[in-house]
């Protein structure tokens, strides 16, 4: 039982404040994109100018304001003296994740076949939000079910926090990181004026590209350059899970005093990573192509990694707040780095290699190839890895958290009086 709601409660209030905030802002926001688009296009840049595209990242902001009401009403509930009961999501019966996972499917394949139909605008935001909402949330079962996740409230929170909080800051400390990066290089363009002018022919040739397929013979030989793919290794599997990883979990360290368990740090976690997950992967699978249905699988796949990763961190906040082992915690925090490094890298390194081969056709660059097996063995590994790594950490963690539950339990019922205490205390 979580019994603390006061009127003065400064915790509830903050949230209100936040959910219905950020409510009115992401509406607003998509409100305004819209009127903006209708207006003038032409501020939007390619290939995000697309109606549909618009009409999509719209929809996503509503979507996301929407899912912070939840916060609101249970704030709300807080503050007039309502109690709420710790809870867990119950296991999922066989039955559920067939339904489920036929859900799933069908919903992609809808998005496969009926993405550019006429009148499309009035559905596809629907199956843009489900191909991304409905795997989020199986994975999301598969780490965390039966493990107690402390009240509604707490737990909503977590899941706004990481949704919303969390893409705003690592974008903004990306953004840092990238600002640094063009200054350090506007530095050496200014040493070496010819490369400047190299460059720039490079970026007229690159605007006025007729197709896609020009686009990738110009920026192919620049790709399979080492420096640049160490360069972009360097960024995606360092720099980018480094931020990412420390801001993923902020919505933990905001309700770490009320943690009870270390099982309890880890599915909080997951239930933030599910938050950013939800909200990275929507805003990155707005462009409405041939190809759109495929972007929106693996886009889900990758969802895996930001919530076990972030569940990871979780756990090590849970067990630096209970029982000080804070190096427990710097050893999750580095896992998590390490696993979305790799993600990343093997992204980056199928990605150069597909442009390699691609490029080489009709001959047969083994270098280009080895990257391209490469980086989908990595993946496949991963992910597979990914899946089981979950499971038997939810059935490790569930069965280690009944114990604190039980005696938490125990605590709440009556006290039966000793023998000296029911004769007034003479013996």
């Amino acid at each position: 039982m979580d019994s603390q709601p006061r009127g003065s409660d400064w915790r509830s209030i903050l949230l209100l404040i936040f959910s219905v905030g950020g409510t009115v802002l992401f509406i607003s926001a998509a409100t305004g994109t819209l009127v903006l688009a209708a207006a003038d296009k032409s501020v939007f840049p390619e290939p995000a100018a697309s109606p549909m595209a618009i009409i999509l990242t719209a929809s996503t902001m509503i979507a996301i304001g929407l899912l912070l009401l939840p916060i609101a009403w249970l704030s709300l509930g807080r503050l007039r003296g309502r109690d709420f009961n710790a809870f867990s999501f119950p296991a999922l019966r066989p039955f559920g994740w067939i339904l489920i996972l036929s859900l799933w499917v069908i919903t992609l394949s809808l998005a496969s076949l009926f993405h550019d139909s006429p009148g499309a605008k009035w559905y596809v935001p629907f199956l843009h939000f489900f191909s991304i909402a409905i795997p989020l949330y199986l994975v999301v079962r598969i780490g965390i079910n039966r493990i107690p996740l402390g009240s509604s409230q707490g737990a909503w929170s977590v899941f706004g926090s990481g949704m919303t909080l969390s893409p705003l800051l690592s974008v903004i400390a990306e953004g840092i990181v990238i600002i640094l990066g063009l200054i350090l290089f506007g530095m050496y363009l200014g040493l070496n004026p010819e490369k400047a002018f190299d460059i720039q022919r490079f970026v007229n040739q690159i605007r006025q590209a007729p197709d896609m397929d020009s686009l990738v013979i110009l920026v192919g030989p620049f790709l399979k350059n080492p420096l640049t793919l160490l360069t972009v290794l360097a960024f995606l599997s360092a720099f980018v899970p480094i931020i990412e990883e420390i801001f993923k979990s902020l919505g933990v360290l905001l309700v770490a005093d009320r943690l009870n368990t270390p099982a309890q740090g880890f599915a909080l976690g997951v239930l933030s990573g599910a938050g950013f997950a939800l909200a990275e992967s929507l805003f990155a699978s707005v462009t409405t192509d041939a190809t759109w249905a495929l972007t929106l699988g693996m886009r889900a796949i990758s969802s895996t990694m930001h919530m076990l990763a972030t569940g990871l961190v979780g756990w090590g906040i849970a067990y630096a707040r209970l029982e000080k082992r804070y190096f427990r915690l710097f050893g999750m925090l580095l896992l998590a780095i390490l696993l979305h490094g790799a993600w990343n890298a093997g992204a980056v390194l199928a990605m150069a290699g597909g442009v390699g081969v691609m490029l080489s056709m009709p001959n047969f660059d083994i270098f280009s190839s080895i990257l391209m097996l490469g980086g989908i063995g990595l993946i496949f590994t991963l992910v597979s890895g990914m899946y089981i790594a979950l499971f038997l950490l939810n059935k490790r963690l569930r069965t280690s958290s009944q114990y604190p539950h039980l005696a938490e339990e125990i605590n709440e019922l009556p006290r039966v009086p000793s023998p000296g205490e029911l004769d007034g205390g003479v013996k």
